[in-house]
């Protein structure tokens, strides 16, 4: 229902000042023009229904333009509207917006675009000036709230943006449907590693071989000065502190103490692969860092551990380098990190030809499975939430394409959104 252009005189009560004669004339868009005198005021008000994306199906508030034209509000930010209000002698220039015509504020509340315009420069108000031009703003939105055809101004207005709303609408509700579709994958992801993590725990342990009592010659080499020499390596213990990993013993040239060997304790894989190596007997603490019988290389003690994420590319010469500190000093000298480096890749290439490597590894699996499965719970709660959240968004923004789509001019649709209703 389109709303009639009319034009009438009202008298407007200007409480502790008087009253204001209005001249009110129904524009297109759903605006109001009042062309007000009063004393101290004249010139040209204009309310405008306040439709904006993401807001209300139709507009619950208004903004009151100073100055006559239906371009929208910004459009003349920095230049002047025709017959703008002159109050005590000073042009108002601006807008001030969110104004509920049911609730209206009590207190001072002309916005920050409300100002004075002098050569392209936004210039603060009066007060006596701010407080005159509020107390004709009541006035006029207390008359325009009062109107029979309020609501037909309002589905007016939105109907001028409802095109474009809609589409905004139908753009974020595809944005919701892709992010749950991912959600939904991932969900499945999360609850099939749960399974896979419930079976490894169920599978019944494989038996792992006792320390070799004989010890064993390994050559170790540098991918630049070649053959380094031997090295004596004896198996102490399978660690049972730490599943599935092996401690060595190590005497030879230039290097005497202990290396703990075994998976990559720190990949998230459920079975888990490559080869983490620490220096010293490692215990069942995750981040230690200096350990009892820690290797000396070079007459250099060494602390920390080195992890790689696939044990297929370790060679007697690869990788290159591997890292090895020396505490309270940082990085090892570069002579001692090479030695260090052929030292620990012989030591991950013999435990990768241990014929019990996948007992070992299972081992290490049903260790981490605890808390890899509690982590795995605690991810599938926040997608499952998430989920929920997106869905909801989905259809939110689907609703409302819809409800808008029914204001576009020449739709099919005769009824007006339950908003509107």
């Amino acid at each position: 229902m389109s709303v009639r252009h009319l034009t009438e005189r009202v008298e407007l009560p200007l409480p502790g000042v008087g009253s204001a004669a209005a001249r009110v004339t129904v524009l297109e868009r759903g605006r109001v023009r009042y062309v007000v005198r009063a004393p101290h005021v004249r010139g040209t008000f204009v309310v405008v229904p306040d439709h904006i994306a993401n807001g209300p199906i139709l507009p619950t508030t208004v903004a009151v333009q100073f100055g006559d034209g239906t371009e929208p509000l910004g459009s003349f930010y920095r230049e002047h509207r025709p017959d703008e209000p002159v109050v005590h002698g000073v042009r108002v220039h601006g807008w001030t917006g969110h104004l509920h015509p049911d609730d209206l504020p009590t207190g001072w509340f002309l916005g920050r675009y409300a100002a004075g315009l002098s050569n392209g420069i936004h210039r603060e108000l009066a007060r006596g000036t701010r407080r005159r031009i509020e107390a004709v703003i009541l006035a006029i939105v207390t008359h325009w709230r009062s109107l029979p055809f309020r609501r037909d101004l309002m589905v007016t207005a939105a109907r001028e943006k409802a095109a474009e709303y809609a589409e905004h609408e139908g753009n974020s509700a595809a944005a919701a449907e892709a992010q749950a579709v991912e959600l939904e994958r991932e969900r499945r992801s999360v609850r099939h590693r749960i399974c896979v993590l419930a079976g490894i725990l169920r599978r019944r342990p494989r038996p792992v071989q006792a320390p070799q009592a004989e010890p064993v010659q390994l050559p170790i080499e540098d991918p630049r000065r070649g053959t380094l020499g031997q090295i004596t390596v004896r198996e102490v213990a399978v660690n049972a502190e730490v599943a599935g990993s092996v401690v060595y013993e190590v005497t030879g040239a230039r290097v005497s103490g202990r290396f703990t060997v075994g998976p990559n304790r720190y990949r998230p894989e459920p079975i888990p692969q490559g080869i983490w190596v620490a220096y010293g007997h490692a215990s069942g603490r995750y981040y230690e860092d200096e350990r009892a019988h820690a290797p000396v290389v070079n007459g250099v003690r060494l602390c920390g551990q080195w992890d790689h994420d696939t044990s297929d590319d370790i060679t007697p010469t690869a990788p290159d380098t591997i890292g090895a500190r020396v505490p309270s000093r940082g990085s090892a000298p570069y002579a001692t990190e090479r030695r260090t480096a052929a030292v620990v890749r012989a030591l991950a290439l013999h435990y990768l030809r241990r014929p019990d490597l996948a007992a070992l590894r299972l081992a290490a699996a049903q260790a981490n499975v605890p808390s890899l499965r509690a982590d795995a719970r605690r991810q599938l709660s926040e997608v499952k939430k998430q989920l929920a959240i997106e869905e909801r968004n989905a259809r939110r923004h689907r609703a409302r394409e819809c409800e808008l789509r029914s204001l576009v001019p020449g739709s099919r649709r005769e009824d007006l959104p339950a908003e509107a209703a």
